[in-house]
């Protein structure tokens, strides 16, 4: 016997050893390689994981996902940072956004409907999801035309195909503390990629929150896998009790002593039986007066359905999908657990609270590879258009009705129960449902105009009109009248609403004009400066584009392979390119932009009475001219429109090449005159406020108020700004908001494009931001310092107004 164990040990430590000598050694006939119930591929043994995994995938991929343009890339990147926002006024705001101008069709579209050759784009999505459901991160990688990753950090990546890999199959490589790229190990029989190295830029890598690996997301199964186990393991009980005719054991006794040699044999049989649940029992042969008896059933035994049910929630919880949805749903149909409408709120929770939040991750994964098409564009899943989602908007519908029915404004029911519709002019009155007279009929509408100003798009403004349609009593205030002269006269109004305007100039600081005047004299010199450039870049590209043209000439085409260029391309993109010239317009403007910034940082310093140097930070100046790289470059496509509306007109006409020419330089010409005043007076304004912004901030200067154009065409909006915050300065981290067709937008200051103000509000803007300082407060008044006009007060009247939610220029706050 010692000289078997001896053996034992030594066959145990070899390698190479058999499994049939491994069972000799043991004792046993047959080879012991049935693993029992050891679970060791959740995701293919654990029904609850593979249901769960299964749901998220399945049920993400079946969301519509959509490309929108967007007006600017500063509104992308505003679209993105609220994406998931909690906030109404966030999700109004990017709904709005993105549902403008949606792409349907172009290599962007066309990637994302067919990812890749060997992949469709349901596969890609729910190989998406499952990844990341089942490591905590996922892997894509951009390929270009060849199967070749993309670097998506090179200037202009062309991104062809997408491929979401084996997480398994990525190793990360950190040199120091920082990410240099990942080791990919693949196979061709199992990816279809072979092994290679790629940068960090080369794969869009999205991880969940991992307390003990930085650079890797944590898995959920490591979570889930002590419930799965066990639920394997009851599922394995449950099959060896029925591969043995669902019998549940014996218990054998004897009243005579047991033998070594059976003694042995009970306690192999116990032991076997009880390690390798899953598995029939073998027959076992007693003797020496032995009893069998049937065990009863215990109180585990009758707990054994209940225990996999709490095992089942258990998984579902830490995947987040509810039982409804995996398939089980008695407990939700029975009509004192709610019935269809507990499912129906279980269904849109799971979309609100789970799917929502793993779109919008996926959303910013692969942004990367869609602003390689462009930087205004922005991917988005469309929830809203899910089935379950329009049956719970057409529930808040049914409970918006009855709120408007008792009065409550429109525009306050569509911001609390997130409707979806635009603010309409008249929303922000109550209206009793009986007559639709107003329920507050002796107040005026907020922000109502007395004297019908509006707004010329484009320009700094428009100029005044009169009042078309005068009250026939010449009261300013609203007529009493019987309910049915205010009824007519309601709906009236609501078919013909009234511009908004600027409030009278009569409540305007008188000494404004002047403050402003003198800020204008100071910018003038910069302006003058831009300008020049702007009409050197225009001058030196009006030759090149006549040159170019004589090249072309059309009666010396030696062959109609010319003209039919000319009728492909179009002639204007044969002799002058937008690109080229918005890159020679951004660098020749560079610096004076950055000299704008120091010179705005430096007088705003001085008006408050800062001595000391400033300059504004070289991270901050590198984030404001990338900023307006974009808009800048955007010059050459303007150039490019004019360009290519005359010559179009001439080219059908079919006028001689001088002819052309005449077209090409009256083009240039009249841009010098208009284009170079409006990109200098754009950027000069943008840049003397962005740095002031920042330098009074450096001040410790807390409020700020707006102080609009006093030239001859004043935008609406803007004067209705310096009525509403010249007396009434906000914290200078707030933003403004600045009416622009009836919507308001927000500034952090006059210029600002990047909370999405839209170019109506910038161009051609010559408004200032002005430092001012509380001095004073009381119960009815508060009074402020604005540098350059001293002491003003603000009246709590007002400010109660203001607190209510709208500001004078009748926007909310």
């Amino acid at each position: 016997m010692g000289l078997r164990q001896r053996l034992g040990n030594w066959l145990t430590g070899q390698k190479g050893i058999s499994a049939d000598l491994q069972s000799w050694v043991q004792g046993m006939d047959i080879p012991d390689t049935d693993q029992g119930a050891k679970m060791t591929s959740p995701y293919m043994q654990s029904a609850w994981i593979y249901i769960a995994v299964s749901v998220l995938a399945e049920n993400l991929a079946q969301i519509p996902f959509r490309i929108s343009r967007v007006r600017s890339r500063a509104t992308a990147r505003k679209v993105r940072a609220l994406a998931g926002a909690s906030e109404a006024r966030g999700r109004e705001f990017c709904r709005r956004a993105l549902w403008e101008d949606i792409v349907e069709e172009g290599p962007v579209v066309d990637l994302f409907e067919r990812p890749h050759s060997s992949m469709s784009k349901t596969l890609f999505w729910e190989q998406v999801v499952s990844w990341d459901a089942l490591r905590g991160e996922f892997f894509i990688v951009p390929l270009d035309a060849n199967d070749n990753p993309v670097d998506l950090s090179e200037r202009n990546p062309r991104v062809c195909g997408m491929l979401t890999l084996d997480t398994g199959m990525f190793w990360h490589m950190v040199v120091g503390f920082k990410l240099e790229g990942w080791r990919y190990t693949g196979s061709p029989l199992l990816s279809p990629l072979p092994s290679e190295i790629l940068l960090a830029s080369e794969v869009v890598h999205s991880r969940s929150m991992n307390p003990y690996l930085y650079w890797r997301g944590m898995s959920p199964l490591l979570v889930a896998m002590l419930p799965a186990s066990a639920d394997y393991a009851a599922e394995m009980f449950q099959k060896g009790l029925l591969m043995n005719n669902a019998d549940t054991g014996i218990i054998a006794t004897t009243d005579q002593a047991l033998t070594p040699e059976q003694r042995e044999q009970f306690t192999a049989a116990l032991r076997e039986r009880k390690r390798k649940a899953g598995t029939p029992d073998r027959p076992l042969f007693l003797s020496s007066g032995v009893k069998i008896e049937k065990p009863t059933i215990s109180n585990v035994d009758m707990q054994f359905l209940e225990t996999r049910r709490l095992l089942r929630q258990e998984i579902g919880a830490i995947f987040k999908v509810p039982e409804t949805l995996m398939g089980f749903s008695d407990s939700k149909a029975g009509s004192l657990s709610g019935g269809g409408q507990a499912m129906s709120v279980e269904q849109h929770s799971f979309v609100e609270q789970t799917l929502a939040a793993r779109c919008h991750r996926i959303e910013s994964a692969v942004a990367p590879i869609i602003a390689t098409f462009g930087d205004d564009l922005v991917g988005w899943f469309d929830i809203e258009g899910l089935p379950v989602m329009q049956e719970a908007r057409r529930a808040r519908l049914d409970s918006a009705g009855k709120a408007f029915a008792m009065g409550v404004p429109f525009n306050m029911i569509n911001r609390v129960y997130d409707l979806g519709f635009e603010n309409l002019a008249w929303g922000d009155r109550g209206y009793l449902a009986f007559n639709l007279q107003p329920a507050d009929a002796e107040q005026e509408m907020p922000g109502e105009d007395d004297d019908g100003t509006e707004e010329a798009e484009g320009a700094e403004g428009a100029e005044t009109k009169p009042d078309d349609n005068p009250r026939s009593d010449g009261k300013e205030g609203r007529e009493d009248g019987t309910p049915l002269e205010a009824g007519l006269r309601l709906m009236g109004e609501i078919r013909n609403p009234k511009p908004e305007g600027r409030r009278k100039a009569e409540i305007r600081n008188p000494n404004t004009a002047a403050l402003w005047q003198r800020h204008v004299r100071a910018r003038a010199g910069m302006v003058k400066t831009i300008k020049a450039k702007v009409g050197r870049v225009l001058n030196e590209f009006r030759a090149k584009t006549l040159a170019k043209l004589d090249v072309v000439h059309l009666e010396k085409a030696e062959s109609t392979k010319q003209k039919a260029e000319i009728e492909q391309r179009g002639l204007v993109d044969l002799i002058f390119s937008a690109g080229e010239f918005g890159n020679a317009l951004r660098l020749v403007v560079e610096h004076p932009i950055r000299a704008a910034l120091q010179q705005a940082g430096e007088e705003a310093r001085r008006e408050v009475g800062e001595t000391g140097p400033w300059a504004m930070p070289p991270k901050q100046v590198a984030e404001f001219l990338s900023g307006r790289s974009q808009p800048i470059m955007g010059v050459g496509g303007v150039v490019r429109d004019q360009l290519n509306t005359s010559l179009e007109a001439g080219y059908d006409a079919g006028e001689t090449t001088a002819e052309l020419a005449a077209r090409v330089k009256g083009v240039f010409n009249n841009l010098t005159d208009a284009e170079a005043v409006r990109v200098a007076r754009t950027e000069t304004n943008l840049a003397f406020n962005a740095a002031r912004h920042e330098a009074l901030g450096d001040a410790g200067i807390e409020y700020k108020a707006w102080l609009s154009s006093h030239g001859p065409r004043v935008r609406a909006g803007h004067a209705a700004a310096e009525a509403a915050y010249i007396d009434n300065p906000i914290p200078i981290d707030q933003a403004f908001v600045v009416d622009l067709d009836g919507e308001g937008e927000q500034m952090m200051y006059p210029g600002d494009d990047s909370l999405g103000a839209s170019p109506g509000n910038i161009i051609n803007c010559q408004c200032v931001q002005l430092a001012a300082m509380k001095e004073s407060e009381d119960e009815e008044s508060e009074t402020f310092r604005v540098f350059g006009l001293g002491t003003m007060k603000f009246s709590r009247e007002k400010a109660q107004e203001t607190q209510k939610g709208k500001h004078c220029c009748g926007h909310e706050a």
